[in-house]
């Protein structure tokens, strides 16, 4: 018989399905043997926005795609995953800490689907309006920074592409080629 963090883990990785190999990501789990991944690891190709110093001065410039660990703790799902981005210059936004930590703009709760944290987080790095903590951001500069230019439309949000899921067909092809151990790679594949 399962034990209640493992069905959890399960379900989260069919779920995680939904998003693989889309033209906005990719993943691996890099930590417990699927279904029962405890880390994923994620090529995220949506454009975003980082801060870079450089002579003293500090540069905001695009950030086209970055690479995020998304990792389950023991305690999960009574606790939240931790969202870290391993890409440097990390990027440059309200809900994200400057050493590169994700923080949501809703608190976790135990009920809540790995798919949809990742999506929102996913969200977040189009500057999606609506997913931008502006009362208790992780980062004040960025706020500030974004405050001062939410209006440009050419800016925000950052990408347009559409976070779209895949079909049920294409789901069961990446759970067949999981279990025959094959390994599709679709997404790298596709023009951007």
């Amino acid at each position: 018989m399962k034990d209640i963090r493992s069905e959890r883990l399960s379900k989260d990785y069919e779920e995680m399905l939904r998003l693989q190999d889309t033209p906005y990501l990719s993943w691996i789990a890099v930590k417990g043997a699927p279904p029962f991944a405890e880390e994923y690891l994620l090529t995220v190709r949506l454009r975003s926005y980082a801060l870079s110093a450089t002579r003293g001065r500090y540069l905001v410039s695009e950030l086209n795609g970055c690479t995020v660990k998304v990792s389950l703790w023991d305690s999960y799902p009574r606790i939240a995953p931790q969202i870290r981005m391993l890409s440097f210059p990390p990027v440059f936004h309200p809900n994200w800490y400057s050493k590169g930590t994700y923080c949501p703009p809703q608190a976790w709760r135990p009920d809540d689907s790995l798919k949809d944290y990742v999506l929102r987080m996913l969200g977040t790095l189009k500057y999606d309006p609506a997913l931008i903590e502006t009362k208790a951001p992780a980062n004040y500069k960025a706020l500030e920074w974004y405050e001062k230019h939410r209006g440009n439309q050419a800016w925000f949000p950052s990408d347009d592409t559409a976070l779209t899921e895949n079909s049920d067909e294409q789901v069961a092809a990446l759970k067949a080629a999981v279990s025959s151990g094959k390994v599709i790679d679709s997404w790298q594949n596709r023009s951007t």
